[in-house]
Formats: structure tokens, sequence, C-alpha cells
């Protein structure tokens, strides 16, 4: 019989889960003996900020962390005395400024992809609170709120140094061996969809699914790859040579995406010469998967752009078929970079490569919905503590806006947060057993408390390190950790354990109940602003092949196109399964851009003259408003004339060969298929 989650968790843990524990445990019982011996007011925050540095525990992710923590509690704690000196006299007005500042804090993690960084603004937003609360609480007086900050930041910084040093020097695990594994796993699964994509009798649907997997894949690599340049002198290299391998992947899914349609739907382009070639780069593909070395790989993909070459595909059938040709050779060296970029990751000392790392789409709306969000949790919790002086009222102010912050992002906030509740409920008891009744029996000595307390924080750590129970350990550790709060002083007061507990309850039921309450934008609005944002990027595609090479437009233009494809998966999948389109229409938008910067290089290298270029510039236009009307289910026929236009004037300017202008006429041809056919299929969608 199959074990389940918690079974496998704590009957059958690896030695890694172990090991994990093991580590989480030391940092957390250094940094607490070194807050006691520091004399420091509330030690168990340096056990909280340690808590925090476990999740993903390789050494760059730790550093890499630990800076984001330190940098932001030393910014929010200088944000905090910086707010009570404009309203030390004033706690209505000190409130309402510190709003502002959360608002700030979680609007600016919404725009980030860098989970670190994201848990940087939290605790410039936690810091803050703690300082102004605090200080109105218990003070209230210039020195009070100096003291206050100076303590809040040093408990802080005090756990995520220690989580840190204990990350490095007991099992270090590198970053670099996870960015090796996710780089196999990118070319495995980018190479598995190029094949499925390029073989008509698998379903669009599997074919959709598996290039889902491998765009995942891609941006996993390129999101971890920022903490291995922490990881010694050739860190910086290998996160390179991660990004570039990202990027080509990206750039093969785009094109590989139209080429599947046309396959499939198009089965008279091709003649017996071209099946035999797409055959061959099936069978080619699967045996480079199943290859462990670079020299094993490259002989393979170099020998199949050699067969390629030699069948000339390019020079017979008609335009749009020798433009499918064209476009089985970028495949082919896209697939070449891409072993050339994981053979640099592996051997970064002797190989450089350069790439930039995938840039960011930012979409305001979602991310101001997050800082509205926010801020509102803390109004909530601001006006239950003004209205009753509760003093454990502080808490549930904090932890709403901590736990809403970090999870404001992910796909499931409000699953995350009952798992985190559900965690927080197990460890209210186990504080309550072995905080108030077994630790109030034993000797008030270091080793005992770190025994006593221990023990269930060690199993906690355990679900934090599998990614099924993480939201539960995590819930776990956090509240054990504060209502338990160790401590030269610790008192054993029931009541004030209840309070605790009363606070943080409230304090989640209030952040469940806002996430429930202010969702998330409407999904057909946002599904409409990432096609404005794609069009508006195709737009500005223009200029920047004008001012930069084809490769960093490229770049440039996959990084902002990612998470835009995945967000229109995710509404894919609200759809019925044979009315799934959105993903292919991302996907589409993503190779528009491609063919768009190709189109510019070929044309200009043999016809650069004004006219030229100005007919160009109408044509990329009208392509980027087609593309926008196709997804609402219209087609835009001034691209069909910019086409012709364009097409006229290459013939007239007599720059090109007949049989160049024929390519451009080919690639013209398919994107008039496909913007006809996403048009039908929006509008009997939408």
């Amino acid at each position: 019989m199959a074990l389940g989650t918690w079974a496998r968790v704590y009957l059958t843990p690896d030695i890694n889960t172990l090991k994990f524990a093991t580590k989480g445990l030391v940092a957390m019982t250094l940094s607490l003996y070194l807050a006691m011996e520091m004399q420091l007011d509330r030690p168990y925050w340096a056990l909280i900020s340690a808590v925090f540095l476990q999740i993903r525990p390789q050494s760059g992710l730790v550093i890499e962390k630990g800076f984001c923590q330190i940098g932001g509690t030393v910014i929010g704690g200088g944000i905090g005395i910086l707010i009570m000196a404009l309203s030390m006299q004033m706690p209505a007005m000190a409130m309402m400024l510190l709003m502002v500042w959360i608002f700030i804090c979680a609007t600016s993690s919404a725009m980030t992809r860098n989970f670190n960084l994201t848990y940087g603004f939290v605790m410039g937003a936690a810091t803050a609170i703690l300082v102004v609360v605090l200080t109105i609480v218990n003070d209230n007086s210039s020195q009070g709120v100096f003291d206050i900050a100076v303590a809040r930041v040093s408990e802080i910084v005090l756990g995520a140094t220690c989580a840190t040093l204990v990350s490095m020097l007991l099992w270090p695990d590198r970053v670099r061996n996870i960015i090796h594994n996710h780089a196999n796993t990118v070319i495995d699964q980018t190479f598995k969809a190029l094949a499925m994509h390029l073989d008509a009798s698998v379903s669009m649907h599997d074919a959709r699914q598996q290039i889902m997997s491998a765009l995942e894949q891609a941006l996993t690599l390129n999101n971890d790859s920022s903490a291995v340049i922490y990881e010694g002198p050739h860190g910086p290299g290998r996160a390179r040579a991660a990004y570039l391998l990202s990027q080509r992947a990206l750039s093969m899914m785009a094109e590989m995406q139209t080429y599947g349609r046309l396959v499939r739907e198009r089965p008279t382009l091709a003649s017996e010469a071209f099946d035999e070639a797409l055959k061959d780069i099936r069978d080619t593909m699967e045996r480079v998967r199943s290859r462990q070395t670079y020299s094993e790989r490259k002989r393979e993909i170099n020998r199949l752009r050699q067969r390629i070459q030699k069948a000339e595909l390019q020079r017979h059938g008609t335009p749009l078929a020798r433009r499918m040709a064209q476009g089985l050779m970028m495949l082919l060296g896209y697939a070449s970079v891409m072993v050339e970029a994981h053979h640099a990751i592996n051997d970064a000392e002797n190989t450089r490569l350069k790439a930039p790392r995938l840039s960011r789409h930012r979409d305001y709306m979602p991310a101001l919905t997050i800082g509205i969000r926010s801020s509102l949790l803390f109004a909530i919790g601001a006006v239950i503590y003004v209205s009753t002086q509760w003093g454990s009222g502080v808490l549930m102010m904090v932890m709403p806006v901590i736990f809403g912050t970090m999870f404001a992002s992910f796909p499931s906030p409000t699953a995350m947060l009952k798992n985190v509740m559900k965690g927080g409920a197990v460890g209210a008891v186990a504080a309550f057993v072995f905080g108030n009744i077994l630790l109030a029996q034993a000797p008030h000595e270091y080793l005992m408390l770190v025994l006593v307390f221990g023990t269930p924080l060690f199993l906690g750590l355990m679900a934090l390190n599998n990614r099924a129970v993480l939201a539960n350990g995590l819930g776990f550790c956090i509240i054990y950790t504060i209502l338990t709060m160790p401590s030269n002083n610790m008192a054993f007061d029931i009541s004030s354990f209840m309070d605790r507990t009363l606070a943080i309850a409230l304090g989640l039921t209030i952040l469940y109940t806002v996430f429930r309450v202010v969702p998330s934008p409407n999904a057909l609005v946002l599904r409409r602003r990432v096609i404005r944002a794609i069009t508006d990027d195709m737009n500005q595609l223009w200029a920047r092949s004008c001012n930069n090479s084809r490769e960093r437009a490229a770049d440039w233009f996959n990084g902002r196109m990612v998470e835009r494809v995945q967000r229109l998966a995710n509404f894919d999948s609200q759809l019925p399964e044979d009315e799934r389109y959105l993903l292919d229409l991302g996907m589409t938008g993503l190779n528009l851009g491609h063919l768009i910067l190709a189109n510019y290089r070929r044309v200009t290298s043999l016809d650069d003259t004004p006219a030229t270029r100005d007919a160009l510039k109408q044509w990329q236009t009208a392509l980027a408003h087609a593309y926008q009307a196709s997804a609402w289910g219209d087609f835009d026929e001034r691209f069909t004339d910019a086409s012709q236009a364009l097409l006229t004037r290459l013939r007239e300017a007599g720059e090109m060969e007949e049989e160049q202008i024929e390519l451009v006429e080919g690639m013209i041809k398919r994107l008039d298929i496909t913007l006809h056919r996403f048009a039908r299929m929006s509008s009997s969608r939408d």
C-alpha cells in the first residue's frame, strides 16, 4: 500500500530531509543562544528570521535571501524611525504613514519575479510595523523608538546571519547542482516538445502540455540562476550560461509551435523529402535526450544539420514550404546553442558565454491589488488595536501582512493560506504542551530549553523540506515559535498564551476573509491586458531592432513574454478542454516577435533604402495590430494591405532576388493562415 504524503515525510524520511531539519535546528538554536546572551528583548524574532531562510536551503539561495532579508530589515527599521520622527505625538498619523509604506512594499513585491527579493520587501514592511507599533505601545519617545528599532533589526539580522553561516558550513548544498539539474530538464523537456510538435500523429493537446512544461522549466532555471553568482568566482559565468540556455529554449519554443500547427493542418505543404527530414529531426532529438555527454550531443546535432542542409529543402516547393524548411534550420541552431550553454554551466572555468537574464513583465493592476489588500489588512488590525488597546494586537497587524504579501503572487494563495492555518493550529497545540506545560516543569537552563522546545521544531522543519506540505510546516514553525516565545525571562502565563493565540487566529481569519473579499482582477480583464501588452511590445520591436542586435531585442522580448504565456495558459486551463486556445495564442505572439526581428534583419541587410524601411515598419505595425484583432475575434485587413505593399516595394526596388522575396511571401502566407485561424477561434469562444 502506497504511503500518503505525511507518512512518507515522517515514517520514511530521506537523508536530505533529516539533514535539512538538523541544519535548521542548529541555525535556530544558535541564533536563540546568541540572542539570549546579548540580552535581546525578543529572541524569538531571531528564530523566525532563521525559519524563513530554511526555505530553499542551498548556499547561494540562502546568501541571496539573507542579503534581501537584512537589507529589507535595515530599510524597514529606518523607515519606522522616520515615521515616528515625523509623527511622534500623532499616533493616527503614524499609522497612516505606515499603511502607505506597507502599500509601497507590497506593490513592489508583486513587481519582481525573484521570491528572495519579495521576502526582502516583506521584511521591510514587517520591521517598520514592529518599530512604529511597539514604540506607540511601550514608550512613544525618541530614545524608545531608536532602541526598539535597533533591537528588532539586531534580532532579525542575527537570525539571518546564523542561518546563512550554518547553511554554508554544515552539509553545504550548492545552487550549481540545482542549476545543472534544471538545465538537463530544460533540454530534455524542450527537445521532447520539438519532437512532439513535428509529429502529426501526436495530438496538439499533448504537444501543448509538453511545451507548457518546458516553459515552466526554463523560467525556473532563469529564476534560480541569480543565486549561483554567490558561489565562487565562476558563479557569474554559470549564471550567464543558464540565462542563455533559458533564452534559446524560449526562442525554440516560439518557433516550433507554429510549425506544429502547419504540420497537422497543412500536410499537403510537405514533400516526401520534407517528411523524411521531420522524422530525422524527431529521431535525432530522442537520441540527444538520451546522450549524457556534451560531445555526444553536439555531434548528433551537427550531423543532423549537415543532413538537412544536403537535402536542400529551402530550394524546392512553394514559398511557404521553403520558409518552413528555413525555420527547421533555425530550430537546429537554437538546439546547438542550448547544448553549448549547458556545457558552459558545467565547465564555467573554461567556457565563456554572455546573455542577460529574462526581463520582467510588469502588470500594475494585479500589483496594485496586492498593495491595496496588504494595506487593508493592516488598517483592519490597526482599527481593532486602536479601539481596544489590545497589547497582543501587534501580532494581528504583523502576521497578516507577512503572509498576505508573501502568498499574494502564488497561483492559489487561499489554498496555501489554508495549509498555513492548519499547520498553525497544530503549532498552537504544540506550543501549549511543550512551551507552557513541559518547559514550565523543566529546569530553567538553555540545554533543557533546546531539548524541549527543539523537538517539535525539528518535526516542523522536516515538513518544511517537502514541497507538498511546505505551507503546513511554515505555519507550524512560525506559530509555534511565536506562541512559545523562548527567551531569558519566560513567564509561562496561560492567559497571555491564549491572548496571543486569539490575536494570531483573528489575524489569519481576517487575512483569509480579505483574500476572498478582495480577489485578484477578473481573468477576462487580465487576459485583455496581457494581449495589449504583447501588442505594445511587438510595436516596440521596431525601435529595438534598429538600436540593438537581433539577439538583444529577442532576449528582451522573451523575458517579457514568458510570464504572459504562463498567465494565458492559466486562463486556458479554466476553459473546457475543446475550447482551449489561449496558450497557442500566447506562443504565437512569442513567435511573431521573433519573425518581426528576423524579417527586419533579412530585408534591411539587402535593401536598406528609406522607402523599404518605411514599408517594413508599416508592415510590422500592421502585424502587431492584426495579432490583437485576432485575439478579439476579428481579422485586420490592414495586415493584408501592408503585406502586399511590402512585397510590391521589394520587387520594385530590385535589391533582393526573387527567391528571397518568395521566402518573405511564404512567411506572410503562414502568418495569414495563423491570424485567420485565431480570429475564428476567438470569435467562436468569446
